[in-house]
């Protein structure tokens, strides 16, 4: 019976193309500001505009402050109620915000300190987070379809790739036409303030909402830890923070561990790192194809092994190998693509369990616990940055470190990432909210009339 209201359902909720196209556009400039606030700022401000290892604190500390201001938003966007929309509504606010801040970050010059830093980065954050906060969460209500939800965020991920690679071939280009690298960067913050006010006024224009018909009055902010207590969103939570530690320790150290101990070139290592990405667009449709046959948790579990297992034989890669050095990187980036789209569609389906017994929608918070963890994540991965500085990596200079450094470097960038991944995976183990019970969960929310 279950199974037959699945099927049913997967044809009632089926997104169409034209509207998923319009759904995901603004994940091109959204990824593409995300990837250098992971990748290449960090690094940027410390050794192209000469900050030091003081930037990783930096990020760092205004990574944590702006977990803060999710739950708020989470609380917010619950209880917004427009014509327009409440997620739509929160994407239109995001976008003077993200315009002018990524103007202040990206085209900074040499110079600037570590409060012009710290200031700025803290508003980019606000920003994005409303905006990551409110495209998740409006994926969340396209469709109420176990299987549809993989699809809805397997393609919001080829976006946010899309949008990565557009990040990451940009200084590729500048530097192969002669122009420096901080050029690159800063032509980087043109493309995404270009892009920004595009692809957010079709995806509003095109894309619909669907209005909750939930009540609101009595919703509060303390649900937000009430949230905490479900099981199966601690086991989401856990395995989205260490899914997510494994990449962002990657993107902090990247350059820095495939520049000084590969021997690779700042452009090899940028043509390696769009290898990456285009890999994550390649696996994305694997593993929603890989969750229909084995449903979603399992397809999380069994990518972050196969993703621990690739990652770790990267260190056995030759020095000076770029064709190695790359294909290793390629094949990192299948499963890569799996841990950001399937834990957000898992969380949707959390939200539908959560309405059931509660007669709340409560997707935004939802979504916002789980934004939660991914920036704690990325924190910390910025904090290593700092910690190698303390270990005697030289990071305005990383040629002159000395050779025990770069041991701590090669420990960091393979060594961490891997023991996340085996815990991400192990995280999983407990979830038990299968394609079978959510068929059920949406029976009922139909009968009740409160979807």
């Amino acid at each position: 019976m279950a199974s037959d209201i699945d099927i049913k359902a997967s044809a009632a909720d089926r997104v169409g193309f034209g509207h998923m196209l319009a759904f995901i556009g603004p994940c091109v400039p959204f990824a593409a500001l995300g990837l250098p606030l992971v990748a290449t700022l960090p690094e940027y401000y410390g050794t192209q505009l000469q900050l030091g290892a003081v930037v990783g604190t930096v990020f760092a500390i205004v990574r944590l402050f702006d977990i803060l201001v999710d739950p708020v938003l989470g609380h917010w966007m619950d209880r917004t109620r427009t014509k327009l929309g409440r997620f739509k509504l929160w994407m239109l606010i995001c976008l003077p915000i993200l315009f002018v801040s990524t103007g202040f970050i990206f085209l900074a010059q040499t110079g600037v300190g570590p409060v012009y830093l710290g200031l700025w980065l803290f508003v980019l954050y606000v920003g994005f987070s409303i905006a990551a906060l409110s495209q998740a969460s409006w994926g969340t209500v396209l469709s109420t379809d176990y299987n549809e939800r993989s699809r809805i965020f397997a393609w919001w991920q080829v976006g946010n790739i899309i949008g990565i690679l557009a990040a990451a071939v940009i200084p590729v280009i500048v530097q192969k036409l002669g122009y420096s690298y901080i050029f690159g960067v800063q032509l980087m913050g043109c493309f995404i303030m270009l892009t920004l006010p595009i692809s957010i006024g079709i995806a509003l224009w095109i894309v619909p909402e669907k209005i909750s018909n939930t009540n609101t009055h009595d919703l509060k902010l303390g649900h937000y830890f009430d949230m905490w207590k479900r099981p199966n969103v601690r086991s989401i939570l856990y395995a989205d923070l260490f899914m997510g530690l494994a990449p962002g320790v990657m993107a902090a150290l990247f350059f820095y561990f495939f520049e000084e101990t590969k021997g690779l070139t700042r452009f090899e290592c940028s043509v390696a790192m769009l290898l990456y990405f285009v890999a994550g667009i390649i696996g994305a449709p694997i593993w929603v194809i890989a969750s229909k046959k084995m449903s979603k948790h399992k397809a999380l579990i069994l990518s972050s092994l196969i993703f621990a297992a690739l990652y770790g034989a990267m260190y056995f890669a030759p020095k000076g190998n770029f064709i190695i050095c790359a294909a290793m990187t390629f094949a990192n980036g299948i499963p890569y693509a799996a841990s950001l789209l399937l834990t957000r569609a898992l969380m949707a389906d959390i939200g539908d369990e959560v309405m059931l017994e509660t007669g709340h929608d409560h997707k935004g918070t939802l979504m916002a616990i789980l934004s939660a963890t991914t920036k704690v994540g990325y924190a910390i991965s910025a904090l290593t940055i700092t910690i190698l500085g303390v270990l005697h990596f030289n990071v305005k200079s990383p040629q002159d470190s000395p050779p025990d450094a770069l041991m701590w470097v090669e420990i960091f960038f393979i060594g961490l990432p891997v023991i996340f991944l085996i815990l991400g995976a192990v995280s999983m183990l407990r979830y038990n909210l299968t394609p079978v019970r959510h068929a059920e969960i949406m029976s009922q929310l139909k009968a009740k009339d409160i979807l």
